[in-house]
């Protein structure tokens, strides 16, 4: 029981982590704190944070499920 629940710790820090850089994505859009930046560049910038947290999400789920599968 307890490896188990060891196991499950960087992914659940994985998770955290993803939730956090796509919060910062969506800040980075919304917040009018970042309006010295042209509006062109915040958005780009970003989209491309946002993009970075999903691609970390989906590799840590593919990664999550190949260990899964192995056991």
């Amino acid at each position: 029981m307890k490896k188990e629940v060891l196991s499950q710790v960087p992914l659940i820090l994985g998770i955290m982590k993803v939730m956090l850089i796509i919060i910062l994505g969506i800040c980075v859009l919304m917040v009018s704190s970042f309006d010295y930046l042209p509006k062109y560049f915040r958005t780009i910038f970003a989209i491309i944070i946002i993009a970075y947290g999903l691609f970390r999400l989906i590799t840590i789920l593919y990664k999550f499920k190949k260990e899964q599968s192995t056991l």
